[in-house]
């Protein structure tokens, strides 16, 4: 792990209280919390477990724990494995261990059907789980089915009425065309009473639909007021120092280091809400992708290896570059065996461009973006949690854009042909046009499928989930202008045109 010296104090200290503590559960459980909240390697505490486990075969609760903690530290199977021993073991609260499995079969190995079996064996132990039917929600959301997935949030409310997440995700799913529909009613009755931001994001996206901009501003405001008072401030003297530091550690004479070759998967990347699920989905009707969706594997690689990234990156060896190749290989044959070249359509990799790079020398670089001000709408109109703690204030969303895009014209100055930028626009009034330059570049031929994206059978873990299931259109061009005297609030004459 390559950490500052802070850190590597704290972790220390903590292998040694892991060290001193072998038959003591509850000391393990709270170095491995110490462990995950400081977000640092949880070798340490996974290995703690699995000696615990030896000793005392018979501990249901020590499997469930290292299961979550094996789970957090990406390895799936093996999560799995121990959650399946802590129900041969009797654990109490099965029907949670049941929907925790299918939740990495949905999220991470990307197995429908496995996750289905999974929710549905939550409710064979516990037919009132709330949990189980909101995973059946999220799974039938991610698969397309707008009708199923509804059916499931309406069950999670029937058994808790008074859930909010629900409710939201219900309206999630619903197309809202009158202003006298009953669950409009039922959203504004909710949210008049409540805080949850959820609800009035809900709310102000029902608005938005039926084209009552002012109400649905006031409840996208509120929202994220509620969100940000939750989060760490955004600091954008910290963002720019980030952005410095990854740009002067990652030059060409570093780069150099990392040469060779490697499968020419394809990262789609760039700020959330510039169309890189659209892009997926468009690359995934060709024959020579498969879509992995937002892929975990370099962003938790970072975390465990980098707990102060990107500070160093200047120690990283060319052995160690190439390790984490072989093992994005092994990850890519685990999760679509057989398949050609793979695109991972993981927003935040645009940090990560040129680690990527080092472990995978042959791939190459989609990064999608789109007009600032209908890409600071769409990301203030959404949650997007405390990772992107920017997203709750139009002016420190159009900061961070601006940063990013700094960022991003760096690894076009470093890659070349292997860097290509798309915007959003370009791709969906230009499809042909666009995306066979992308192609071009990429090394593919043009294949007519590309256009017939929305006729795709395969699950979407998205934002946008409903409108990529849509054929193509430009209705979110511009679509800012509904809003442009809140724009000229906060910008002034500063907004363009």
């Amino acid at each position: 792990m390559k950490t500052s010296p802070q850190k590597k104090e704290v972790f220390d200290r903590l292998l040694a209280f892991l060290a001193a503590n072998p038959d003591n559960l509850g000391a393990i459980d709270q170095g491995a919390a110490y462990l995950y909240q400081a977000g640092l390697p949880l070798d340490a505490a996974i290995s703690a477990y699995a000696r615990f486990r030896e000793r005392n075969p018979g501990n249901a609760v020590a499997a469930y724990n290292h299961a979550w903690y094996l789970g957090r530290d990406g390895q799936f199977d093996a999560a799995i494995g121990a959650y399946e021993h802590a129900l041969e073991l009797g654990i109490d609260g099965a029907e949670e261990v049941h929907v925790n499995i299918g939740n990495i079969w949905m999220d991470h190995l990307l197995d429908a059907d496995r996750a289905r079996e999974s929710f549905v064996a939550a409710l064979a132990v516990n037919p009132n789980y709330v949990g189980a039917y909101h995973n059946l929600g999220n799974l039938e959301e991610q698969s397309g089915n707008r009708e199923q997935a509804a059916a499931h949030f309406t069950q999670c409310l029937e058994l808790e009425p008074g859930n909010p997440t629900a409710l939201a995700r219900l309206a999630d799913t619903h197309r809202f065309r009158d202003a006298e529909d009953p669950l409009l009613d039922k959203l504004k009755a909710r949210a008049a009473a409540s805080d949850d931001c959820d609800l009035h994001f809900a709310l102000g996206s029902a608005y938005n639909q039926l084209g009552e901009y002012d109400d649905a501003w006031r409840h996208f405001s509120h929202a994220n007021a509620i969100d940000r008072a939750a989060m760490p401030p955004y600091s954008r003297a910290d963002a720019e120092q980030a952005f410095d530091r990854i740009i002067g550690q990652s030059n060409q004479e570093w780069l150099a280091r990392f040469p060779g070759h490697s499968a020419r998967h394809v990262f789609i990347c760039g700020m959330f809400r510039t169309g890189s699920t659209l892009l997926e989905q468009m690359l995934a009707a060709h024959p020579a992708f498969t879509a992995v969706g937002e892929s975990d594997f370099f962003p938790h690689l970072v975390n465990k290896e980098f707990s102060d990234f990107p500070l160093g990156i200047d120690d990283l060896t060319t052995r160690e570059a190439q390790s984490w190749g072989e093992r994005h290989q092994a990850y890519a044959e685990r999760i679509a065996p057989g398949a050609g070249r793979l695109t991972d359509k993981r927003p935040d990799n645009f940090q990560y461009i040129g680690l990527i790079k080092a472990a995978l020398p042959s791939a190459q670089f989609v990064v999608t973006e789109r007009d600032w001000r209908d890409l600071a709408l769409s990301i203030y109109t959404m949650r997007l949690g405390a990772g992107q703690n920017y997203a709750t204030d139009l002016a420190d969303i159009r900061h961070y854009i601006g940063q990013q895009q700094r960022l991003v014209d760096h690894w076009a100055d470093l890659l070349g042909d292997d860097l290509v930028r798309l915007r959003y626009e370009d791709l969906v009034t230009q499809p042909r046009e666009t995306l066979g330059g992308v192609l071009d570049t990429l090394g593919e031929a043009w294949d007519e499928r590309c256009l017939a994206f929305d006729s795709l059978d395969n699950m979407v873990k998205t934002g946008s989930v409903w409108q990529v299931r849509e054929p193509l259109h430009a209705r979110s061009v511009g679509r800012w202008k509904k809003y442009r005297s809140c724009f000229e609030s906060v910008f002034g004459d500063r907004i363009g045109d």
